[in-house]
């Protein structure tokens, strides 16, 4: 009988590779993980308003501080900082930027980003100001927070369109089903996607919406009814709009977009 030659094991060539692969690597960890070569030497908060980031410093120093000076770079965690203050609820996000030869640690903010402003009901002085994200979450602010951060440019905030609840959705905007918040995003959405300016949408029941648009630099107030059929009512505004005898017009009532009103 022919013996088969007994291939050689090839396992004792690539042990000392893997092993000095973990070496390698072990060392790495421990250089950027625990050693005293590469620390956060200064942490720059990007944005324009000093009251913001001393906020946002003082934040991150609350015990446990997040992330703090002579702290080994590579255990600064942008999910750590981006939890820590998400608890400032007009954060969404956060970038970081961390340069290991300069030991400088940079996080860019970046804030939420509300479809609508809510229109308060009761007192326009009130501490708070409600909006409405894109996740359809209603979620309330410091007045003073959002006046600073519109004025130093951090956000668009004050210029998103504004939501004024009447009517039976006269209640706490928190309680309104998701269903008629969601066809308010969708009204929103169709209307700046043609080129329009929406400076506000009413909404007084789930079929029930009307807007403020800025048509060619006018003001022009619409009644929709209700969402359904809204790329057809959208179409008539159009063609509407594009009537001679129509320049004047400051109103149009959609709700049957077959049988239009305009004033």
């Amino acid at each position: 009988m022919k013996l088969q030659p007994r291939l050689k094991p090839r396992l004792h060539f690539k042990r000392p590779i893997l092993i000095l692969s973990f070496l390698i690597l072990a060392g790495l960890a421990y250089l950027l993980g625990w050693s005293k070569i590469f620390l956060v030497e200064k942490i720059s908060i990007q944005t324009q308003s000093k009251e913001i980031a001393t906020e946002i410093t003082q934040k991150l120093n609350e015990p446990p501080a997040i992330v703090k000076i002579g702290d080994p770079m590579a255990r600064v965690d942008r999910r750590e900082i981006a939890s820590r203050l998400r608890e400032l609820l007009w954060i969404e996000n956060v970038e970081l930027d961390r340069r290991l030869l300069t030991g400088e640690v940079k996080i860019t903010i970046i804030p939420r980003s509300p479809i609508g402003r809510l229109i308060s009901q009761s007192n326009t002085a009130a501490e708070s100001i409600g909006f409405m994200g894109a996740d359809l979450d209603i979620f309330y602010l410091p007045r003073i927070a959002v006046d600073q951060a519109i004025a130093n440019g951090e956000t668009n905030w004050g210029k998103i369109p504004e939501i004024n609840f009447q009517g039976e959705l006269q209640v706490d905007p928190r309680s309104i089903d998701r269903e008629t918040l969601k066809s308010i995003s969708t009204l929103i959405s169709a209307l700046q996607k043609q080129g329009y300016r929406v400076r506000q949408v009413t909404a007084k029941s789930p079929n029930e919406f009307s807007t403020s648009l800025s048509i060619t630099s006018k003001r022009v107030d619409i009644y929709w009814g209700s969402v359904n059929e809204l790329p057809l009512k959208i179409e008539v505004l159009q063609r509407l709009t594009e009537l001679k005898e129509n320049k004047r017009a400051t109103y149009f009532n959609l709700a049957n977009p077959v049988a239009p009103i305009v004033k």
